[in-house]
């Protein structure tokens, strides 16, 4: 009875280990289904809207011209600045949309791509300058990574466009009990919150609307059920030797 008892829970004990072991399928991003993993695949992404200009947005203007003794915008501004310092330059869109600029007061950018608000300018600035040349380009675009991730928080992005695994790159990526099968990304647009759940795993997450990642879209990683139930604190040292102590008993009762 003692011998049966010590067989089961040995039995029960390596089930438990078995379930707890996070598997390599589990892992693998992009994992091809039809295919080879050497063979290459083309997909068309479904890039999202431009970003248009709204209020609150920041905005780095840079404007040069032939009249550079004119060029009253970039005064002080010569010098090379951090990335994380262009805000300390930037103009902000107040709540109707316009931004203030010197001598040509303010200017209404609502609604209008990067491309558009700077022609906008430009016209404008025809009166002051010479040939006027406008570079904008946003610099509060923030996403929030959070759940299974190894540093969660909040992230400025500077590029055009980033995609969800580079919003995961600046959290460190996934930690192994992260669901890459199940990530969440919340959306807001025009006053409506949308969610939706992206697989990583699925190499059609290329295809997805939400693989290109908006400003302020927030990104949540759910823990597999393994993390749920505790195991990356599980004794395993205690249970390895638990089974080999009883091995041993087992030997000797013999």
């Amino acid at each position: 009875m003692k011998r049966t008892s010590c067989i089961l829970f040995i039995f029960a004990s390596l089930i438990i280990l078995s379930v707890s072991c996070v598997t390599k399928k589990e892992l693998v991003y992009v994992q091809p289904k039809d295919r080879k993993q050497d063979q290459p695949e083309a997909f068309h992404m479904k890039i999202a809207e431009v970003n248009l200009i709204q209020p609150g947005d920041e905005l780095y203007i840079r404007v040069t011209s032939f009249d550079e003794t004119l060029n009253f915008f970039n005064v002080g501004r010569d010098q090379f600045y951090a990335r994380e310092d262009v805000t300390l330059i930037s103009y902000t869109v107040n709540e109707e949309g316009y931004v203030k600029l010197p001598y040509i007061g303010k200017v209404l950018l609502l609604n209008k791509t990067l491309e558009e608000a700077s022609d906008i300018l430009e016209e404008r600035l025809q009166g002051y300058l010479n040939q006027p040349e406008v570079s904008i380009k946003f610099v509060n675009k923030k996403v929030t990574v959070l759940g299974e991730v190894n540093n969660p928080g909040i992230y400025t992005f500077y590029d055009k466009r980033i995609n969800i695994f580079q919003a995961l790159g600046y959290a460190n990526d996934i930690t192994k009990f992260g669901n890459r099968e199940k990530v969440l990304v919340i959306r807001e647009e025009n006053n409506i919150i949308t969610k939706n759940y992206v697989n990583l795993l699925d190499e059609n997450i290329f295809t997805s609307y939400y693989y290109i990642i908006k400003p302020n879209d927030i990104v949540y990683v759910e823990p597999l059920k393994k993390r749920v139930w505790g195991f990356t604190e599980f004794p395993y040292s205690l249970i390895f030797s638990t089974i080999t102590t009883t091995l041993l008993v087992l030997n000797f009762l013999r």
